[in-house]
């Protein structure tokens, strides 16, 4: 890549031990982009957590025996997923997925990579030179977590306990100028008859990819780039059709206000992070959502 900001901490991820897949998880090639995963049989709820955590994303989800975090929002925020978990006797995250390398991403990841027993981290295949990133790469080394680097195009399965996961990595290794949020790696999550849309920061050429994988309707989507109203987000609203959504934002930098009037209109259930906690439970046939407020 001709980007300065990768080649800045290269060295530092080089030095790590990383499995770079270019397929499935497993080595097995990747699926084709209509396949939509099979759900298993559902053996108990899968809670989803979106935090207050100001305009980042922070997320967790919790199976009967798993935990997945999805990104870690700024600097300091990684402590209220840190805490969230160990005031639940967890002291374990099986899964951090971090979708691209901007600081309202990755900025609290070296905390719970230090705070927590974080088994496997996936990340997109590219570097960044902000300090957020360095500490987090300084953070693998220093307790020798395993990274996975999900290369362009390849796709990874996850699947704790009676979830199914496909995390998709974008398509190209060059977006222009301000590609990073365009570079985040996306999750399509089944759990009975339910199914979730992880989308991170994916703007127009992303959010064309996602629309291409064919993976039709979904029952819950966490709303991509904070709110943003994008030229593509009638047509991405249309594709995905969802039931609820999550968007991650403050008061300060709230969601787009065509954003807001695009989702009442549509009449999805909408919840903005900045007004506290977001959670959401799955049967496996129903979702129920609720929101703690902020204090």
């Amino acid at each position: 890549m001709k980007h300065s900001i990768l080649k800045k901490t290269a060295a530092l991820f080089s030095a790590l031990t990383v499995l770079t897949l270019t397929g499935c998880a497993g080595g097995a090639a990747a699926p084709d982009s209509s396949t939509v995963p099979e759900a298993p049989a559902v053996t108990g709820n899968v809670t989803v957590t979106a935090f207050n955590v100001g305009k980042a994303d922070a997320l967790v989800i919790q199976t009967e025996n798993s935990v997945t975090v999805i990104d870690a929002g700024n600097k300091g925020d990684g402590k209220y997923i840190d805490k969230f978990l160990t005031n639940q006797g967890i002291d374990t995250v099986d899964l951090l997925l971090i979708t691209h390398f901007d600081k309202d991403h990755v900025g609290g990841a070296s905390r719970v990579i230090n705070k927590l027993n974080v088994k496997q981290v996936l990340v997109p295949n590219y570097e960044s030179g902000i300090d957020e990133y360095t500490s987090f790469v300084e953070k693998i080394e220093e307790t020798e977590t395993p990274v996975t680097k999900l290369d362009f195009g390849a796709s990874y399965d996850w699947a704790p306990d009676d979830i199914t996961c496909t995390v998709y990595a974008s398509e190209r290794d060059n977006y222009g100028r301000d590609e990073e949020n365009d570079f985040s790696l996306v999750m399509y999550m089944l759990h009975g008859e339910n199914s979730f849309l992880f989308t991170g920061d994916a703007e127009e050429p992303r959010q064309q990819e996602i629309m291409a994988l064919g993976l039709g309707k979904v029952d819950f989507l966490k709303f991509p780039y904070h709110g943003n109203y994008l030229s593509t987000t009638e047509q991405f609203l249309d594709a995905f059709d969802p039931k609820y959504t999550v968007v991650c934002c403050s008061e300060k930098e709230y969601a787009d206000p065509n954003t807001v009037e695009t989702l009442e209109n549509r009449k999805i259930e909408t919840y903005y992070t900045c007004d506290g906690n977001v959670t959401v439970v799955s049967d496996g046939k129903t979702l129920t959502c609720s929101q703690t407020a902020a204090g």
